[in-house]
């Protein structure tokens, strides 16, 4: 099905969906948002609560961590040096999709998380390995990459300089 054949009328399942807010991180470390038990996540994203920025005010801080957990089972988000709020976007765990996570990338190398046979990448994110700054702490590095693969039989994840890692959810 296209999208303009598909449905309007049509709408998915959504009384078996529980969005979970995880706690405010402290600065530059991880929030992260937890699926109840029996669930896993579909989705996720999250909320800089604080973003660092220069004296001239341009930001420099980075989203350094924005992915579903290893297991699928919620996200995580982190922020250079900002605070941050993850959420998870949860549905019955016989519903949700399996967890992969790739290979830690070069510098400014291309990491992809492979989704298994006959599987496709409905989500994901990535974790990185390193992050550039310059002496005064600012960011000089960012994620340039973080899509399905062409194919999307999995989840690719760069960053400009850095290393990185894809993870994936796959359904």
């Amino acid at each position: 099905m296209t999208l303009a054949q598909a449905n309007p009328a049509a709408k998915a399942p959504v009384s078996s969906v529980q969005v979970v807010v995880g706690p405010e991180s402290e600065p530059g470390q991880p929030s992260s948002a937890r699926c109840p038990e029996g669930m896993g996540a579909i989705n996720g994203g999250f909320q800089a609560t604080t973003f660092t920025r220069s004296g001239g005010g341009d930001p420099y801080d980075g989203v350094t961590v924005n992915a579903p957990f290893k297991d699928g089972k919620g996200w995580s988000a982190m922020l250079m040096t900002g605070k941050v709020i993850a959420r998870a976007v949860c549905v019955p765990e016989a519903q949700a999709p399996q967890a992969v996570v790739g290979p830690v990338s070069e510098e400014a190398g291309l990491s992809v998380a492979r989704c298994p046979e006959g599987t496709k990448a409905i989500a994901g994110g990535y974790v990185r390995e390193t992050w550039y700054k310059n002496g005064y702490g600012e960011s000089l590095d960012d994620i340039i990459v973080n899509a399905p693969n062409d194919s999307g039989t999995g989840w690719a994840a760069k960053q400009f300089h850095g290393k990185t890692v894809a993870r994936a959810l796959c359904s």
